[in-house]
């Protein structure tokens, strides 16, 4: 029998694991999983399956650096749905990334996280 893989976990950089905790909660509606440390330097939220891990990196700078150089998609469904909610949060879409049908297919939208990574929300 061969092993299955059943999901994956990216573990995104943050300079502030409360900050990015916030984000994900507040404007993208994930629940808090877990939290590491106080002030917590790492986290995880999660959402319908999805879920995604924190680490805060001691260095401001590198954070920042590393987490511009950092992408992560998500499938959701009904991703225009998910767009008007993440919008009614107070959610910023990034200045190249409003909701749009893509030429590979794909209905998405992009946003910028507290660590600078950008998050993509797909369908």
């Amino acid at each position: 029998m061969a092993a299955t893989i059943l999901t994956a976990i990216p573990i995104l950089p943050t300079p502030d694991v409360a900050a990015s905790l916030a984000w994900w909660i507040n404007i993208c509606g994930f629940t808090e999983s877990f939290s590491y440390g106080t002030p917590p330097s790492y986290a995880g939220v999660e959402r319908q399956g999805a879920r995604i891990h924190l680490n805060r990196f001691s260095d401001p700078a590198l954070a920042r650096t590393v987490g511009e150089q950092t992408m992560v998609r998500l499938l959701v469904k009904d991703v225009a749905e998910f767009y008007a909610e993440y919008q009614q949060r107070g959610g910023t879409v990034h200045p190249n990334g409003p909701l749009q049908k893509k030429p590979w297919g794909t209905t998405e939208f992009a946003a910028i996280d507290p660590g600078g990574v950008c998050v993509t929300f797909q369908e």
